[in-house]
């Protein structure tokens, strides 16, 4: 690993220093008389123009500097054109104070790539020009753009692939529209500027400037349009995450959606986002050319600038991260990265992970970056917090059914075969001396077990996915009265009415349950030869009706008699629909039947919640 990072860093300076020498040395040629300091000035002015606002894409580094070192090789020789570019794009970097060592390699590779054009053309190119027409000088000058844009770009990807990890995002391939666009308009100007000297035109120092405006002016106007789509694309991204994460119950899909499409509006090489537990970082999600031991490590809260963010609770942005000692650690593992952006994910005053953007620009994010990222990050906070609410009730379902179930067992199953094992023991006792006895024991025995077991088969239907969420609530309806008529010698009618709508899964199993229950207990204790269910959709309400024509009995007493007995059916029953905000009446006299009648009101916030489901 350090070997290749040496070998990186030396061949990058040996390109550097090289191509300085090649341009130095070559420097005092002698221009061809007629051209002035004044056109030397013009085209260096353009040249400044045309560097300082770049396109945005490949990080800021691809300009449509070609033809101005083109022309001003043709014009004075290729050792002043490539001083020239070393000067202003050195400048250049100064004043927007991003990295001098990147900006020095680029002069570099750009020079070379300068010389490889500047000889193919004098070699190859200039006898192709003297045979006339126009099929070979524009072959001679494509060609020559060709050999610059292989030489220089295929030294830069070269270089980079001697790295332990390349960054793939730099490289030619990554950016191949936007370079292959830069390299046709150089052809296009190239041509161009062959066409204005074989004719003879105008070549005054103002007649440049016009001739080369347009060009510069192309590469303002474009760089200050893109960050204009940029601010409109952060809005529509905050806007479509917003929706998006919020409406999201998956935790990581969360962190997924808020850190990955981030590049879109935030260019960034390595991105993490951290969930802090028991004093440590996670990174949960990670994005960019980063480690595979970064992305796996925990971080605790005494290091890197991460860490620091998770135990202050502030937003930090770093220009340059080797000034800073926060990040010296974190320079350890990413010793390229220059820029920090780094927010806390706070909630109540509680910090729950942090969001860390790093790039290799010095000063690459703006204060505009910062509040964007916080804005985000507070809307994810959200989005984490109903997630956690959710497990929260889902942990919550999970721990009253266990203890539902224990509760049954304990006091239902449990006490049933309690009684069965004492007379079982009392009957192996006096099973000589009074087997009539024994026989009584046996068949109260043998009802009771008979009894167990229907109620351990009932336990575990109830532990089971609920029919209706598998096949449908009206399906299960049907089914179970189905099976109500197998179970029972009684006839089942089951009716719907009303135009179907659509129902939370809530809603549905509350709906199937308390009709399996009534169903149960009619097969028990009614006697009924007749029992209908109806589902009535209405308006405002969803309603269930299980009525039959049994032996009914009296509600106070049935009530008396499960908490006397620990079974608790109706009030399981009256337990889900309460959860719901639901009415449930049972109608029963004894001797005259019994109704069991279950109103589910259906508001506006139901019917939104099924269609964002």
């Amino acid at each position: 690993m350090k070997w290749q990072n040496w070998l990186e860093r030396t061949s990058r300076w040996s390109v550097v220093f090289f191509a300085w020498f090649l341009a130095f040395y070559t420097l005092l040629e002698k221009p061809e008389a007629g051209w002035s300091l004044l056109h030397l000035l013009t085209l260096s002015a353009l040249l400044m123009f045309t560097e300082f606002f770049s396109f945005p894409g490949h990080e800021g580094r691809v300009t449509v500097h070609f033809p101005f070192l083109f022309t001003l090789s043709s014009m004075f020789s290729p050792g002043l054109a490539g001083v020239v570019y070393t000067v202003i794009v050195l400048t250049v970097t100064w004043i927007k104070k991003h990295s001098l060592y990147r900006a020095a390699f680029r002069t570099g590779y750009t020079i070379m790539g300068l010389y490889g054009g500047v000889v193919f053309l004098t070699t190859v190119g200039e006898p192709w020009i003297s045979q006339g027409g126009i099929s070979m000088p524009f072959l001679a000058l494509a060609g020559c753009v060709l050999v610059y844009e292989g030489v220089s770009k295929g030294i830069r990807d070269g270089i980079e692939y001697l790295r332990p990890r390349p960054r793939r995002s730099r490289l030619w391939v990554a950016n191949w529209r936007l370079e292959a666009g830069a390299a046709l308009l150089s052809l296009v100007y190239c041509l161009a500027y062959y066409g204005m000297l074989h004719e003879g035109r105008e070549t005054d120092p103002l007649a440049f400037l016009f001739f080369y405006a347009p060009l510069a002016a192309f590469a303002v106007l474009s760089n200050v349009i893109v960050r204009l789509a940029r601010k409109e694309r952060k809005l529509k991204l905050l806007f479509l995450l917003a929706t998006d994460i919020n409406k999201n119950l998956d935790l990581r899909k969360v962190m997924e959606k808020t850190i990955l499409p981030l590049s879109k509006v935030i260019p960034y090489s390595h991105g993490y986002f951290y969930l802090l537990r028991n004093g440590r970082l996670y990174p949960a999600v990670t994005a960019g050319e980063a480690a595979d031991h970064l992305r796996r490590g925990k971080l605790p809260l005494n290091r890197g600038i991460s860490g620091w963010v998770a135990s202050h609770g502030v937003p930090v942005m770093i220009h340059n991260a080797k000034l800073d000692p926060r990040c010296h650690q974190d320079l350890e593992d990413m010793e390229e990265v220059r820029s920090v952006l780094s927010v806390p994910l706070k909630m109540d005053g509680e910090v729950l992970g942090v969001i860390t953007l790093w790039k290799t620009e010095e000063h690459a994010f703006e204060e505009v970056d910062l509040t964007f990222l916080q804005v985000l990050a507070s809307q994810t906070v959200v989005a984490i917090k109903n997630a956690r609410l959710v497990e929260e009730r889902e942990r919550r379902g999970v721990a009253e059914e266990r203890n539902r179930l224990a509760r049954e067992i304990h006091d239902g199953i449990a006490q049933s075969f309690a009684g069965v094992l004492m007379k079982v023991d009392s009957s192996l006792k006096v099973f000589d001396s009074q087997p009539e006895k024994v026989r009584e024991w046996l068949e109260e025995s043998r009802t009771k077990l008979r009894d167990g077991l229907k109620e351990v088969r009932h336990s575990i239907t109830a532990l089971r996915p609920s029919p209706a969420a598998k096949i449908g609530l009206i399906p299960a309806l049907q089914r179970r009265v189905e099976a109500f008529e197998n179970e029972t010698d009684a006839e089942g009618i089951f009716e719907l009415k009303g135009e179907k709508r659509p129902l939370t899964t809530d809603m549905e199993e509350t709906l199937y349950m308390v009709c399996h229950e009534a169903l149960s207990n009619a097969a028990k204790h009614a006697q009924a030869s007749l029992v209908r269910v109806v589902l009535d959709y209405r308006t405002e309400e969803v309603r269930l009706t299980v009525e039959d024509d049994g032996v009914g009995f009296s509600l106070a007493k049935a009530v008396y008699k499960a908490e006397a007995q620990k079974r608790y059916g109706i009030v399981g029953m009256n337990e889900r629909a309460q959860k719901l905000g639901a009415a449930l009446q049972f109608d029963s006299e004894e001797g005259e039947g019994t109704r069991v009648i279950l109103t589910i009101p259906i508001g506006d916030e139901e019917e939104a919640a099924v269609h964002a489901h």
